[in-house]
């Protein structure tokens, strides 16, 4: 009787150590931690508005203790019924790693229509688990005879560079049916949380196409580093066409 005692507390014993262990086991598969999505920017700005035909930017910090991967992005209307976009990002520099700062510049169709959507970016870890967070995008169409802009050149030879308490070169050819009313170029370093504008009329003013040739004045006390333009042109009716370039590097003097 003893030795049947003996035996079933053995075996008791082994199955709550089995138990144990199992769950440890299961801890260890699922213990990481699903992936963390912080949306920085979505538009310009984060302003979170975008114009049909031209390009969203998208900022994001990811982190994946199980490493990242694949990361989807849609963007739908608020009702889900109208699809205008998914994309998949499965291999490069995201892929794989545990932080990565999400940065890209989606185009939005031009045959968009204007209206209140939603965008979804997505990460999944290599073991399979996801996040998904939203916001709210608008989207909007240019007006009719709205102005054209096409950056020719940012910087000596379109190298993007300047140095502080110097000139910037920059070209553009700007086409507006309804007269040309203001032009702005706004230059800012997020990071150092510096900007600086320049407004130029003047001979411009008035005028339904024309080049663009200015060297922009650097600050002498721009702080070094790398910064993003802004050029704006404005028509006689209100209608603003802005064009972005980033990466712009202004150097000490």
């Amino acid at each position: 009787m003893k030795q049947r005692i003996l035996l079933a507390a053995s075996l008791l014993l082994s199955t709550i150590t089995f138990v144990v262990s199992s769950c440890d086991s299961d801890g260890e598969q699922t213990g990481v931690a699903k992936p963390v999505v912080a949306l920085a920017e979505v538009g310009s700005g984060n302003g979170k508005s975008v114009v049909a035909g031209k390009d969203l930017h998208l900022e994001s910090e990811l982190e994946a203790e199980g490493l990242i991967g694949r990361i989807d992005l849609s963007i739908a209307s608020a009702d889900g019924t109208n699809a205008v976009l998914a994309a998949s990002w499965t291999d490069g520099k995201y892929i794989g790693v545990r932080n990565a700062t999400f940065h890209e510049h989606v185009d939005i169709p031009a045959n968009t229509a204007a209206g209140d959507y939603e965008l979804t970016l997505a990460v999944t870890d290599q073991k399979g688990q996801s996040t998904a967070v939203t916001s709210e995008l608008k989207i909007t169409v240019p007006a009719d005879g709205a102005p054209k802009v096409a950056l020719a050149e940012v910087g000596k030879d379109d190298g993007k560079t300047a140095a502080a308490g110097e000139e910037l070169h920059l070209e553009a050819d700007i086409t507006a049916p309804l007269k040309i009313a203001g032009i702005e170029v706004e230059l800012h370093n997020s990071d150092a949380g510096y900007e600086f504008t320049s407004i130029f009329t003047g001979k411009y003013l008035g005028e339904t196409s024309v080049h663009f040739h200015e060297h922009i004045e650097v600050p002498a006390d721009a702080p070094a580093g790398e910064y993003h333009l802004h050029f704006t042109v404005t028509d006689a009716e209100g209608n603003a066409t802005t064009e972005e370039v980033e990466g712009i590097q202004i150097t000490e003097k």
